[in-house]
């Protein structure tokens, strides 16, 4: 699996309303990315960080998951939430109801991340 880290720009920048305490790192992402690749005994083909204009993670139809290097300003639960999203992509290519079934037995209250999510982005727009 290759791993690649770019710097690019775009326009994903989180205002400052958010007060997060201790900011993740690029390393800090990728560590969470290699726990939940274990645990969900996954490979993706490539792992990409870089900053995205309208999304915060994509994967794929050759496994190949691009995230956006925004994430490390969110609070860590949320990019857990985002990057399990992604993976689980490689097993349920779409948001049906086995996805969610996935979603729900790995992470049981992603339903609240997910509407923080929403929140964080509404408050962007």
């Amino acid at each position: 699996m290759k791993i690649m880290i770019e710097k690019q720009g775009g326009l994903a920048d989180i205002k400052e309303r958010f007060e997060i305490v201790q900011p993740l790192n690029k390393s800090d992402l990728l560590e969470i990315i290699h726990a939940w690749q274990d645990k969900l005994k996954l490979k993706p083909n490539r792992i990409q960080i870089r900053r995205m204009r309208n999304k915060w993670c994509s994967c794929s139809s050759k496994g190949n998951i691009t995230i956006n290097s925004e994430l490390t300003r969110l609070p860590r639960e949320i990019v857990e939430y985002v990057i399990l999203h992604e993976l689980l992509h490689l097993i349920v290519p779409n948001h049906g109801k086995t996805f969610r079934v996935l979603l729900s037995v790995y992470l049981p209250d992603w339903e609240r991340l997910h509407y923080e999510l929403f929140l964080i982005e509404k408050s962007m727009s």
